[in-house]
């Protein structure tokens, strides 16, 4: 797994955004990632940001270290989000993922973990949510056109181009 942690302005931003959101074909849903200090309160000033736009969010989860926390989002309007966060100086990134449906049953889970896994897909991390009594299973894999193309054959079932 690569981190970058560089300071851009959101004007080439953008650029990386068309780069990056154009190479999958639509076969994958965007993600928005945000560095956060660890201290109290940025998860909140944050989340306010968000609120006050009406930007509405589907998924979140949050990870840390010792020195920072990473904040991944799936919002109702991706690219808006990424941009009202950077107009106020926080750093959001947009990248793609992989997002697959199944049943809310752990088998299910362990049997679409074990398709992706069995068929050479390494995942660097993975959280879900629920959709209309389903689980959505985000996940960040080490080869994304890879991770496509097991998750298709396997016959699991792909949200593409949730914006």
């Amino acid at each position: 797994m690569l981190f970058l942690k560089v300071m851009v302005k959101p004007s080439e931003l953008k650029i990386y955004e068309t780069t990056i959101n154009c190479h999958y074909n639509m076969k994958t849903i965007k993600q928005i990632s945000v560095f956060l200090e660890n201290r109290q309160g940025t998860l909140g000033s944050i989340l306010n940001v968000l609120k006050n736009e009406r930007i509405e969010i589907q998924a979140a989860a949050v990870s840390d270290t010792s020195d920072y926390g990473v904040l991944r989002l799936i919002t109702s309007e991706q690219r808006k989000a990424a941009d009202i966060l950077s107009r106020n100086g926080i750093l959001a990134t947009i990248n793609e993922v992989l997002a697959v449906k199944i049943g809310s049953d752990t088998a299910d889970l362990s049997n679409a973990v074990d398709s992706l896994t069995n068929g050479g897909v390494q995942i660097n991390y993975l959280y879900t949510f629920h959709v209309e009594n389903r689980l959505v299973l985000i996940i960040r894999p080490d080869n994304l056109n890879n991770a496509v193309e097991v998750a298709e054959k396997s016959g699991l079932e792909l949200i593409k181009g949730w914006e």
